[in-house]
C-alpha cells in the first residue's frame, strides 16, 4: 500500500463535475440499506451486539441451552460463511482487477507479473525458517490495521465527493494525516505493550521488540493534535461553506475508531467478524461495483448499472465474478494449507502464513490500482 487503499491525488473538485456530466451520481456505493449493513459496519456491530447480549464477555458456547445455544451455532455459521463469502474472496478481488484484461495486465505489469514472486519467495522462506514466519505474521498484524484505515479513508472520500463535499488539498491532507496518526497510535501500542502483542497467533510464534513506551506517548499526542485539526476543518466547512460532513463518512470513521481502540474480549470479537462484515464486504461492494460498471461503460450503459447496482450483483456477470473470487479464496486459504498439511505443516499455521504473505502483495497492489487521478478509474468509482 502506498498511502491509502483508494487514493485521491490533487484537488478532486473538477473531476467529479466531469463525471456527473457522463453518468448519474447515485450518492451511494450500492444503496442506503446495503451500504449501512455492509460498508459502514452495520453488520459488524449488529453481530457484535448479538454476541454480547447472549454471552456477555465470554466466548460463545454451542453447548448452552435454549436460544443461547442456537445463537452460538448461528454465530459460528456466520463467521465461517462470512470468511468464505467476504474475507477470503476480497483478497482475490484485487487479482481480478489486475488480471481481468490485457490492458490491466500491461498497465499493472509490476504488480501482476513480478511482485507475486516476492510473496512466493517469502512464503518459501517462512516454510524453511520459523522465525521468518513469526516476523512476517508480526509485521502483518500491524500492517493490516493500517490497511483497514487506508481503505476506510478512501471509501469515506468517495461518499464525500459523491455528495459534493469537496476538500481543498490542505483539508484533505489534514484528514489523511488524522487517519495516519490513528494508525500510528494503534500500531505503536502493539510495538510497545506486551499485553497487546500476542506471543502466539494461530500456532505461529511471534517476536516482541518492546520499543520504549514513550513512542506511544508521542503517537498519542500526534493523534490528539490531528484530531483537533480535523475537527477544525469539519467545523470550518460547516460555518464557511454551510456543508455538513456526510453521515456515511462519519459512520466509517466511528467504526474504524471503534476497531482500533477496542481491547480485551471486545477486540477479539471484532477481529472475528470485522474482516468479513466490515473490511471484506466493503471492499467487494466497491470492487464488484467497479467491475460491473466497467463492463457497463464498454456497453454504453454505465449509468443504468450504477442506478441498479444491487440487482446487477446477481447478474450472470456478477455470478461469474462471485464464483471466481470465492473458489479462488477457498483454494488459497483452504486448499494450499491442506496440501502442506501432508508434508508436516499445521493447517492453521500454514493458513496464517499464507494470509500474511499474500496480503503483503494485496496491500501494495491496492495502493496502485485505486487512484482517482486516473480518469477512467475516477469516472467509474464516482459514477
Amino acid at each position: 500500500m502506498v498511502s491509502t487503499t483508494f487514493q485521491f491525488d490533487g484537488d478532486a473538485r473538477p473531476a467529479p463535475e466531469k463525471v456527473e456530466q457522463k453518468a448519474v451520481n447515485t450518492r451511494w456505493i450500492v444503496n442506503p440499506v446495503f451500504d449501512t449493513v455492509f460498508v459502514f459496519g452495520g453488520a459488524l456491530w449488529l453481530i457484535f451486539a448479538l454476541q454480547i447480549y447472549w454471552f456477555h464477555w465470554d466466548t460463545i458456547d454451542p453447548a448452552a441451552g435454549g436460544l443461547a445455544g442456537s445463537t452460538a451455532y448461528f454465530l459460528l455459521f456466520v463467521s465461517t460463511f462470512g470468511s468464505y463469502l467476504f474475507a477470503d474472496s476480497h483478497t482475490i478481488a484485487t487479482y481480478v482487477r489486475i488480471y481481468s484484461t490485457e490492458e490491466n495486465r500491461q498497465r499493472f505489469k509490476l504488480y501482476a507479473y513480478y511482485l507475486p514472486w516476492c510473496s512466493a519467495l517469502l512464503f518459501s522462506l517462512c516454510l524453511i525458517y520459523p522465525k521468518a514466519a513469526g516476523f512476517c505474521v508480526y509485521l502483518h498484524l500491524m500492517w493490516v490495521f493500517q490497511h483497514y484505515v487506508g481503505q476506510t479513508f478512501g471509501i469515506s472520500l468517495i461518499y464525500c465527493y459523491k455528495r459534493g463535499y469537496f476538500f481543498k488539498p490542505w483539508e484533505r491532507e489534514t484528514y489523511r494525516w488524522f487517519m495516519h496518526s490513528f494508525s500510528a497510535y494503534v500500531i505503536s501500542r502493539i510495538l510497545c505493550y506486551r499485553e497487546l502483542s500476542p506471543d502466539d497467533l494461530y500456532g505461529v510464534k511471534l517476536p516482541f521488540y518492546g520499543l520504549p513506551y514513550q513512542l506511544v506517548s508521542i503517537t498519542k499526542i500526534a493523534l490528539l493534535v490531528m484530531t483537533v485539526a480535523f475537527v477544525t476543518v469539519v467545523v470550518r466547512k460547516y460555518i464557511v461553506e454551510k456543508k455538513l460532513i456526510p453521515l456515511p463518512t462519519l459512520c466509517l470513521i466511528c467504526t474504524i475508531l471503534g476497531i482500533g481502540l477496542s481491547t480485551g474480549m471486545a477486540n477479539s470479537i471484532i477481529w472475528v467478524y470485522g474482516p468479513s462484515f466490515f473490511h471484506g464486504s466493503q471492499y467487494l461492494a466497491v470492487s464488484l461495483g467497479f467491475y460491473l460498471k466497467e463492463k457497463g461503460l464498454e456497453e454504453g450503459r454505465m449509468s443504468e448499472v450504477g442506478r441498479h447496482l444491487l440487482s446487477e450483483f446477481v447478474s450472470p456477470a456478477a455470478m461469474k465474478y462471485w464464483g471466481i473470487v470465492i473458489m479462488a479464496g477457498i483454494f488459497v486459504y483452504v486448499g494450499i494449507p491442506s496440501i502442506f498439511q501432508n508434508y508436516g505443516y499445521g493447517f492453521v499455521w500454514t493458513a496464517t502464513v499464507v494470509q500474511a504473505c499474500i496480503n503483503f502483495h494485496h496491500f501494495v497492489t491496492d495502493g496502485a490500482i485505486w487512484r482517482l487521478r486516473d480518469s477512467k478509474c475516477r469516472e467509474i468509482l464516482l459514477a
